[in-house]
């Protein structure tokens, strides 16, 4: 029993790592549509995986490496493969000058290796997240694959496929302090940036569609930004005080 237990949190583990090696291989098929929804289905065992271990008290450092190799699959390459069928498909770039959006697969390796070697990143993160920057990418790419919108016509162009490959290879690997949707305490104060996230998502979601995945993603870079500041404005604030009644208790 103990054995299946610790071996749990891995097997959900191993469902996003299939949910990665199928949707590359749809993708590829031009099946996009199949692909979204099984790295949207990997970024839901991704978020089950860390979840069951804790409460089975079955962390390890094996499930930790394995839970890198399943992210680099279902949220690095997949999403590259899909980004590099778009960009062929709508004769945007040719095959060899659309292999630069590997590149995301690329910089998702990079922020997971740096991910697992720091360790103030357990409570927030530096950088986007590989799940996060999977799904902007996934979310323009089956908007403009399956509506004739103005904003759809725009977005399939070369110079959209180059600023979303941009956008999510530099936000994994700045050091800018991002919120994690871990929630340690049921306090309003403690989980404000999570509710305010959530709340957006759905009604993104309600509004855009999948599009509302990526305006979610923007808006989580823009919210964690303002925590940021508000942050330091408290710390410098705090320290100030301490300063002051230090010089009034000398006197």
């Amino acid at each position: 029993m103990n054995k299946i237990k610790a071996a749990f949190p891995s097997f959900v583990t191993s469902l996003n790592m299939v949910c990665g090696v199928c949707a590359s291989v749809l993708a590829m098929q031009g099946e996009t549509r199949l692909a979204v929804v099984l790295i949207i289905l990997a970024a839901v065992f991704d978020f089950c995986d860390g979840f069951v271990a804790r409460l089975l008290n079955s962390v390890s450092e094996f499930g930790k490496q394995m839970d890198s190799l399943s992210d680099l699959i279902s949220f690095g390459v997949a999403p590259s493969v899909i980004m590099y069928e778009f960009a062929v498909s709508n004769g945007l770039f040719s095959h060899y000058v659309a292999l630069f959006v590997l590149l995301i697969a690329v910089f998702s390796g990079l922020r997971l290796a740096k991910f697992n070697i720091d360790p103030e990143q357990t409570t927030e993160f530096k950088g986007l997240p590989t799940p996060a920057s999977a799904l902007f990418v996934i979310s323009v790419c089956y908007y403009c694959k399956t509506s004739d919108a103005t904003l759809a016509q725009a977005l399939t162009s070369q110079a959209a496929v180059i600023a979303v490959v941009a956008f999510v290879c530099i936000m994994m690997v700045v050091n800018l302090r991002l919120f994690s949707m871990k929630i340690k305490m049921l306090k309003i104060k403690a989980i404000i940036w999570q509710l305010i996230l959530v709340a957006s998502l759905v009604a993104f979601v309600c509004i855009f569609g999948v599009l509302g995945l990526a305006f979610t993603i923007i808006l989580y870079v823009i919210l964690s930004i303002i925590r940021n500041i508000i942050n330091r404005d408290n710390s410098h604030g705090d320290t100030a005080c301490h300063v002051a009644t230090e010089s009034s208790n000398n006197k």
